[in-house]
């Protein structure tokens, strides 16, 4: 396939002429003061043929790995740094100055395979002549060893694998290709928090799961991951901590980030189910600590804010219900009785998310106060306006009465060590201290807890889109069928294509709506958060879909992250507010900005 495309491209583009053979610069005699070659030399070697031939040969160097015990190559090394052009630079330059257009992948990819099989024949060569005792060189010995080396990398080549790629061109900063004002530390950190998942989380997705069947062995499934808590200390320690509360530094560690600083390193840590919580920027608990950190008293924040800054203990926010429609909040049944300086709470709430971790102390409650007036003669939730009818109030998870019936499974998946829960609240007795704010403030601050979160899932969506369309293309580039690479196929073409327009799309829209919070507030901003609530999980939806298709039946087990992907996904089209909801949002607002 490779070599019937090449010559057809070779017949097309270029007429035949003289190879040399060994071109490169160790056979160049370069004029001593002016930039330009006086000589070529050793051509014993030369051919008729085309003089992409040359080119790939000159080329070899960027394919030999760095740290070869016989002479080093490029591949590896920081070339920006040794002044020298990456391969693409070099080739594109090449082609500009023969009036070529880019050359095909597979074209070049033939020939800088066949550069190195050429050499590996070229080498075993004098192998073979220091076997017979006619060697030139005391070196020659080697030359077997040599010749496999070489043979290795044409076929890591022609394979399109890893081992045979040139060093990449320097990618841009993904901060200079966006039209935001991004702070120093915003990108500092970014910087430091992708080097940490490289090194720390990513190389350790094997252990985590190892970790979790040994925990399932042992009858321990939702016992915390110890590895967790080793990386959450080496993020602590290095700073990178907190990402999520710009006002933090007053209550604990924490980074000061805004909302748009903080949306690209949510995207970052949207790698797996459990990096964020490495970095203490897991959901719920960065919903609830921002609750804490805007509504709690100073009492309220020394005993559940700073703990949760901290990383010491976990929470969860009980709001869903399974008798009522809490997509619109105000249909929220759970009672919350006023008895004398005592709420007494009942009610049962499901999807109550971190619930039957270990490590949960405590639950952020939204009801209806009722009953009984207080000192102040407050009125019962049901006389007051549908909006000022829900109240929240913290309780301790080890308070009497909690009781965490079962944990839900999204579409099969527990999500343990963490996932959610349905708990009942019977009688459950707590301090009227325990009111978060003030009665008849539930929803408000739930709008206000939710807008900023929904930015957080939304960028950890696209983070998540990001490797599935990473594990596409890996899947397309090494997999065959129906005589050619997937990635060959228009239909493999198609679903990668669409997949980077939708991620791009999505991403500027995200970052749009954290702009418009930091600048505007969270009114100002509130339909372009209802429409990256609606099309980040459908982007990152469609294109976990096309990574699974192309991953046919691997894509669908457990054997690869894309099925537990797609299943967490699904649910955030329901979580923090359905599609429905948010896109009555956005016509109600596009409804009050048309003129007619």
């Amino acid at each position: 396939e490779h070599t019937a495309e090449a010559e057809a491209y070779a017949a097309a583009h270029f007429s035949p002429t003289i190879v040399h053979g060994d071109f490169k610069l160790d056979n160049l005699i370069f004029h001593p003061t002016e930039p330009r070659v006086l000589a070529l030399i050793d051509w014993e070697l030369a051919t008729i043929g085309c003089p992409l031939a040359d080119l790939a040969h000159c080329c070899q160097a960027y394919r030999w790995p760095r740290e070869h015990w016989f002479v080093p190559g490029l591949r590896g090394a920081s070339l920006l740094r040794l002044g020298i052009p990456h391969e693409s630079q070099f080739v594109r330059g090449y082609l500009e100055r023969v009036a070529q257009p880019p050359l095909p992948e597979l074209v070049w990819t033939f020939y800088c395979a066949l550069a190195y099989f050429r050499m590996a024949a070229i080498v075993h060569g004098v192998h073979a002549r220091a076997i017979m005792g006619n060697a030139s060189s005391a070196r020659a010995q080697l030359a077997g060893q040599i010749s496999n080396d070489l043979a290795s990398v044409g076929h890591q080549i022609a394979l399109g694998l890893a081992d045979g790629a040139a060093t990449a061109e320097p990618a841009l900063h993904l901060y200079d290709t966006l039209p935001f004002p991004f702070s120093a530390r915003g990108r500092e950190l970014f910087d430091r928090t992708r080097a940490f998942i490289t090194e720390h989380v990513l190389p350790n997705e094997g252990r985590w799961r190892e970790a979790l069947a040994a925990n399932t062995a042992a009858g321990r499934r939702w016992s915390p991951i110890a590895l967790v808590e080793e990386l959450k200390a080496k993020a602590r320690a290095a700073g990178l901590w907190n990402f999520f509360l710009p006002s933090c530094a007053e209550f604990g560690p924490g980074s000061g980030l805004s909302s748009l600083d903080y949306a690209p390193l949510a995207e970052l840590m949207g790698c797996n189910e459990w990096c964020a919580e490495v970095f203490n920027c897991a959901a719920p608990d960065t919903g609830n600590m921002e609750l804490l950190a805007h509504f709690g008293t100073r009492e309220q924040q020394q005993t559940w804010l700073q703990p949760l800054l901290r990383g010491e203990i976990r929470s969860c926010f009980a709001m869903t219900e399974p008798q009522s429609a809490c997509s619109d909040a105000t249909n929220v049944q759970t009672r919350i009785e006023r008895e004398g300086d005592e709420y007494v709470i009942n009610g049962r709430k499901v999807w109550t998310t971190g619930a039957g971790d270990p490590r949960c102390k405590l639950a952020i409650v939204m009801g209806r106060v009722v009953g009984g007036g207080g000192p102040s003669g407050e009125a019962d939730a049901a006389g007051a306006s549908v909006r000022m009818q829900q109240s929240m109030v913290l309780v301790p998870m080890d308070t009497a009465g909690v009781d965490v019936v079962r944990m839900l499974s999204v579409f099969g998946y527990d999500d343990a060590p963490h996932g959610h829960a349905e708990v009942a609240f019977h009688n459950v007795r707590v301090s009227r201290a325990n009111l978060l704010h003030e009665e008849g403030g539930g929803f408000a601050m739930a709008q206000a807890r939710l807008g900023p979160g929904r930015i957080h899932h939304c960028m950890r969506s696209i983070g998540v889109a990001e490797r599935a369309l990473a594990a596409l293309c890996a899947r397309a580039k090494t997999r065959r069928a129906f005589g050619q690479l997937l990635a060959r196929h228009g239909a493999t073409e198609q679903a990668i294509a669409w997949s980077r327009v939708e991620l791009e799309q999505v991403r500027l829209l995200t970052l749009k709506a954290a702009y418009m919070m930091d600048t505007l507030g969270n009114r100002a901003a509130m339909q372009e958060i209802a429409m990256i609530k609606v099309a980040a999980p459908r982007m990152a939806l469609a294109v976990l879909d096309r990574a699974i298709q192309v991953h046919g039946g691997a894509g669908v087990c457990q054997d690869h992250v894309l099925a537990h992907a797609w299943a967490s996904l699904r649910t955030l089209r329901l979580a923090d507010g359905p599609d429905e909801v948010h896109c009555r949002t956005i016509a109600r607002w596009e409804l009050m900005k048309s003129k007619l």
